[in-house]
């Protein structure tokens, strides 16, 4: 039997820093997760937004992976923080990645940015800027989960897992079509959506596989079921 191919969206990241040297970059946790699962994960690099048709034509899933802000303009909001860690490039380019997935019928799994990227895409907004979602340890958790039930998290997670924080910004207004199944209890922070063919994920997974057997099953399900 065939392996389901897994397209990864890639960051850019340049290393060392300040030397000029630009490398695309995916986490290897989300790469050998995928293919732990069964899956065979392939980066896409980001590029001109009229890649993306032949691109969503290779894979049979999309994962839209972690890493920078998105553009407030696209969701018709201007900048509130001043930071660098924007890249218009990579919006523009995920965007045309989730229009072609959408059309073509391949199903997506968004983590973190992905996550609020694809919510901006179906006509969702964000918050800008929000406190007391970074943690230091990138492999500790620091939150549980509120979870709905009857959704697809809560057919993957338990009522006691406990999960990470590594974002700056947090869902406002749902998407058309996005079902909210998951928040943070402490302050109502959407954690988890889903739609047809779609879920969507605040925290990283990928980084608590080695101590969270949900993580794992949830890798299973991405490559599996959805």
């Amino acid at each position: 039997m065939a392996k389901v191919v897994i397209g990864i969206s890639g960051n850019e990241k340049e290393m060392p820093a300040m030397s000029g040297i630009q490398y695309v970059a995916v986490a290897k946790d989300l790469s050998e997760n995928i293919k732990e699962a069964g899956g065979l994960p392939i980066v896409l690099p980001v590029g001109h937004p009229d890649l993306a048709k032949d691109y969503v034509a290779m894979i049979d899933k999309l994962a839209l992976s972690g890493g920078r802000h998105v553009e407030p303009e696209l969701y018709g909001e201007e900048k509130v923080i001043v930071s660098e860690d924007y890249s218009p490039e990579r919006d523009a380019f995920e965007l045309a990645l989730i229009k072609e997935a959408l059309k073509q019928g391949k199903p997506i799994f968004a983590i973190c940015r992905g996550m609020q990227l694809l919510n901006v895409a179906l006509g969702g907004s964000l918050y800008q800027s929000i406190e007391h979602h970074w943690q230091e340890n990138v492999f500790g958790t620091s939150h549980g989960l509120e979870i709905k039930p009857e959704s697809r998290v809560a057919q993957v997670f338990n009522k006691s897992v406990q999960v990470n924080s590594l974002h700056q910004q947090s869902i406002k207004q749902l998407g058309e079509d996005l079902v909210a199944t998951a928040w943070d209890p402490r302050d109502g922070t959407i954690e988890a959506y889903e739609g047809k063919r779609i879920l969507g994920l605040q925290w990283h997974p990928e980084f608590l596989i080695k101590t969270c057997d949900c993580s794992r099953n949830l890798f299973e399900c991405v490559v599996n079921e959805l």
